[in-house]
Formats: C-alpha cells, structure tokens, sequence
C-alpha cells in the first residue's frame, strides 16, 4: 500500500510540473478548428477547461511558503501576471520573504481530486484519469481503445515462448555436450543479442519486401478495406494472421532466448543436490530424474519470469508497435509523448507501475502454491 501511494504522488508531480499550460493546449485545438472567433471567447474557453481540470485548486493538501505570499496565489493563473506579482513580494515582503508559512488546504486540491474524484471527475481509484488535452476524450477510454493489441501480442508471445523454451531448455539440460546443445545455445545467445528494431526491420526487408520477398504486410493489423461486416471472429483472426506473424515473432525471439536458458540454468543448479544423487542411485535414468525432480524445483524462476509481463501489457512495445504499425498502448504512447498529451502518459506510468506490483505479489502467491519451503518462510514472518 505505501509503494501505490507513493507511485500516485510520484505520478501527479509529474503531471503537474510538466512542461507548458494544458489549458492552452486544448482551447489552441478548439480555436484551430474555428471554432473560437475573439478573445473573450477564448478567456471563456480558458476559465472552463481550468475548471474542468481542476485547476483551480490548490496543488496538495498543503504547501508551504513564504510569509509574505498570499494564501490566494494558486488561484492566478496568467504567466505574466504571477511574476509581477512576485516580483512586488519580493521588493515589498521585507523580512516575512525569509519566514516559512504552512498552509493546510484541506481535501478541496488538485491531488485529492486527481486520486479519489470531485466535481465530474471519478478519481484514478476509480479508473478515472482525467482528459486527454489532444483529443478531449477520457484517457481511460484510449486506454480500453488500444490496450487490446498489446494485451494479445503480449500474452500470445509470452505463451509461445514458454512452448518452446521449456522443452528446448530440457533437452539441452538433458544433453549438455551434444553438438545440438552447443549449438543451439550458440545460436539463442545471438538472437537474444540482436535489438529488437533491429529484428523488426530486417524482417521487414527480407519478407515485405517486393524486391526480395514479399510473403507478409509491412504495416498494420487487418486489410486495408477493413473486415467483412458479416464476418465471424475466426474470419477476421484469417484475415489479421498474415499482419500478425512477423510482429509476432519480434514479440517472442528474445524470450525465447532467456526462458531457454533460465530454464537450463535451473535445471542444471539442480542436478548436482543430494536428491538428485540418491534419485539416480535408485536406478533413474537422466530424462527422469530431469522431469519428475529436478523440473519442479526449477520452476520458480519462471514463475517470476511469467509474471513480468503484465507490466509490458500495459505499456505495449513502442518499438515493435511503431515499426509494424499496431495500434496499440506503445505506438499511442509515441503520439502522446510528441504531442504533449501528458494526462495519458501519466496514467501509462501509473499503470505500468501498478501493474508492477501486482506481478510481484501473483508471483509470491504462486511461488508459495508451489514450493512449500515457501509457505513455511511466509507463515514465520507473519
């Protein structure tokens, strides 16, 4: 509980000093579209989004500042103005400019708002992550609009890595000083080295590309005319699996790589403990004493590995995304970020941050399901 409360301030102070007025953001894209005509109209504009943000509000619970500061001073919100006026404070304050003052607001500021909700806003506890200043539209509903390519990619890569990884993993656990162990360690250490734009473009170069061959898209995730309005599910995932393949596999290389010899690694730590001797001084062959013992007790690590990925759910891949065109959270996070959209990235941060968390608590939870030598060291603490 303390680290999210922790993460919730870190992410509002972030929202909050970043860089440029969203106010002006949003009425400068409601006044490009013509609709704003004079500068009344635009005051107008201004002092309702002010509102509708709250900023209006003091920042936090409290601040605290100089004596000679008015309590108020929140409340100015021309650049202009503002440095007038503490330009006078300091020529006038005299020795109050030298005297701290805490000043307690009580629930009615920003940071309470932002957090639990208020004056038409839900609060972020409730899924509420204010307005988008590009698009004027709730973040969560871009969120609920592109998190699910990423959630797919993410979970169909991590799921065909462990596919493959744990029974590649065994088999050169299995036969270590074969020739197809040493290779095929030598060849996943090198595709675990090759960066993942990298992996992407070459991709494209060798596969979408009519000079070489053409086999897949280069872009997107469905056809261009869009899918058949009378097509079923499974149509449609026909239609998407050519746009799916090479994204996919830049998903899942790198994985496959890691899990591959984390899966040896552990396998490999296990083997030389006592029970996996008195296991083969009863006459167990290598592959047995592999898959009923040493297996099990190496399955933790990858328990853990497995849960890291509900992070990258959220957050998507920006370069994987942004190479193949997904529209999905990375590639919306690169418009946010050049666009200053900072309300969206803001709540990715949190997400990402809360979705952290509980990746560390299922693996705990799982890790203690499992291993029993666990359980015991969690019942002593508690």
């Amino acid at each position: 509980m303390p680290t999210l409360v922790a993460v919730t301030i870190i992410s509002f102070m972030l929202l909050s000093s970043a860089p440029g007025d969203p106010v002006n953001s949003m009425v400068s894209v409601s006044n490009s579209g013509g609709g704003l005509k004079s500068s009344n109209d635009i005051e107008i504009q201004k002092n309702y989004w002010r509102k509708q943000l709250g900023l209006n509000l003091p920042l936090f619970y409290f601040s605290i500042h100089k004596l000679s500061e008015p309590d108020t001073l929140y409340k100015i919100s021309n650049e202009a103005q503002l440095q007038q006026i503490n330009e006078r404070i300091k020529i006038t304050g005299g020795y109050k400019n030298y005297i701290p003052k805490f000043v307690w607001y009580g629930f009615h500021n920003q940071y309470h708002r932002w957090l639990f909700g208020g004056n038409g806003s839900k609060g972020i506890i409730r899924g509420d992550f204010g307005l988008s200043y590009s698009k004027k539209v709730p973040v969560m509903e871009i969120i609920t609009d592109k998190i699910g390519w990423s959630l797919f990619f993410s979970l169909l890569s991590i799921i065909l890595a462990y596919a493959i990884s744990i029974p590649l993993g065994i088999k050169i656990a299995e036969q270590p000083t074969s020739s197809f162990s040493r290779v095929s360690q030598t060849f996943l250490f090198l595709l675990y080295s090759v960066p993942a734009f990298f992996m992407g473009v070459l991709l494209l170069m060798l596969f979408a590309n009519p000079d070489v061959i053409s086999i897949f898209p280069p872009s997107g995730i469905k056809p261009t005319e869009g899918y058949s309005d009378s097509a079923s599910f499974l149509e449609k995932l026909i239609d998407s699996l050519p746009y799916i393949v090479l994204p996919l596999i830049c998903y899942t290389y790198s994985s496959i790589a890691f899990i591959t010899r984390l899966t040896t690694t552990s396998i490999n730590e296990q083997l030389p403990l006592d029970y996996i001797k008195t296991a083969k001084a009863k006459g167990l062959s290598n592959r047995q004493l592999i898959y009923k013992h040493a297996l099990k007790n190496s399955v933790l690590p990858l328990i853990t590995v497995f849960t890291s990925v509900f992070p990258s759910i959220v957050g998507g891949s920006v370069i994987i995304e942004s190479i193949f065109t997904i529209p999905g959270m990375g590639l919306e996070t690169v418009r946010s970020i050049t666009s200053q959209d900072y309300p969206f990235v803001i709540a990715l941060i949190t997400l990402s941050a809360c979705m952290t968390i509980l990746s560390y608590l299922i693996a705990d939870i799982l890790n203690a399901w499992i291993d029993p030598r666990v359980r015991k060291s969690l019942s002593n603490k508690f």
